[in-house]
């Protein structure tokens, strides 16, 4: 078995003139997604691009940072030291993460041989900001982030107008990808090739049902790993192939452990009883709150992690004494719903677990 790392050891030496994009390049462009290129890569799709090796060198001369400093960065740096990633043309950086808009958003661009371009959308970061987002998605669409993928791909698509495009992205930039490709308009749609989707939740409205997602579901592919619970959040599509991974639970969402096979993924037969069982679970969430619930329940959530004094998810791993001194010197003063709705919705999903466990031995 191989993961991406392999890839790039197989397969750099080859760029994108001799052996054109494939599933797994698809895959390599949403984990480089997850490094801000902003200040290194132009903003506008109409500046002139910069060399991908070069926008990385620039990032890491920026930022200080080396590509010791986590595994994306390591994958990063190693991609942009083959022959197939280093001399691709990449432009259109953009990010926006507000609280005040509630919206968190990143997205770049590719240009590859061919007359074609890659877009390629983020998925959720460390921010508080951008899991509040992704829980929103739950009872509300379009969201900002949704909104704003609409409108970077018709920017893009109107700068190019003779490219054929390509859009993906990995976990809410998956879900991005699609909704972007569905509502961008006829004139944009009918020049998208492919669209990847890998381990991106659904939607809560009827996005899957509209005549513009019929028309492109043949161009849709979307991947998810064995024990995945993001990509079975809310309404999704059945029309999904199931990835190996070396991690196990919740893990496997980290695309960095998912199992190659040349040019393609090792795919499983079936997914685990601990992905079905959480499936069960949350479409049990879903289908039995409404969407005001969810709303407040999501308030109340953010309430409770705000009292942490943190802006991050890893901050309030990192501290987690402090951040638990703070949320317990706060509770009293939560409103007296707060503290009843999160523990009602806790309950009913500790009850939902229970209720799909006896099932199993049955």
């Amino acid at each position: 078995m191989s993961n991406l790392f392999d890839y790039l050891d197989w397969r750099g030496d080859l760029g994108f003139g001799s052996v054109p994009l494939c599933t797994v390049d698809a895959l390599a462009f949403a984990v480089i997604s997850y490094v801000p290129t902003v200040g290194v890569v132009p903003a506008s799709p109409r500046e002139e691009p910069v060399r991908f090796a070069d926008a990385v060198k620039a990032y890491f001369e920026k930022t200080g940072n080396s590509e010791d400093t986590n595994q994306n960065h390591k994958f990063l740096a190693a991609a942009a030291r083959t022959t197939r990633f280093g001399p691709l043309r990449v432009l259109a950086a953009a990010q926006e993460l507000s609280r005040e808009n509630g919206i968190q958003f990143s997205a770049y661009t590719l240009l590859l041989p061919g007359q074609n371009l890659f877009v390629c959308f983020e998925g959720t970061d460390d921010s508080l900001i951008g899991w509040q987002e992704d829980l929103r998605m739950s009872y509300e669409c379009p969201v900002p982030a949704q909104l704003r993928a609409v409108e970077y791909l018709r920017e893009v698509a109107a700068a190019h107008p003779l490219r054929r495009i390509f859009v993906g992205g990995h976990s809410k930039g998956g879900n991005l990808a699609m909704y972007s490709a569905v509502k961008c308009g006829p004139e944009v749609r009918h020049r998208i090739r492919r669209v990847f989707n890998f381990d991106g939740p659904g939607f809560c409205d009827d996005t899957l049902s509209s005549p513009a997602y019929a028309e492109l579901r043949a161009r849709i592919e979307s991947y998810l790993p064995e024990s995945s619970i993001v990509g079975v959040l809310m309404e999704h599509d059945t029309n999904y192939r199931v990835i190996q991974s070396s991690a196990k639970g919740l893990a496997q969402h980290e695309p960095l452990t998912w199992q190659l096979l040349g040019t393609d993924f090792l795919y499983a037969t079936e997914r685990t009883a601990f992905g079905k069982r959480t499936e069960a679970i949350i479409d049990h969430f879903h289908t039995h709150f409404s969407p005001e619930r969810k709303r407040l329940f999501t308030k109340a959530l953010f309430t409770v992690l705000e009292a942490t004094e943190q802006q991050t998810v890893s901050g309030i791993a990192n501290n987690k004494l402090k951040s638990l001194k703070n949320v317990l010197r706060s509770f009293s003063d939560f409103d007296p719903e707060v503290r009843e709705l999160l523990s009602e919705t806790i309950t009913a999903l500790a009850e939902a677990n229970r209720t799909v466990r006896r099932a199993e031995k049955e």
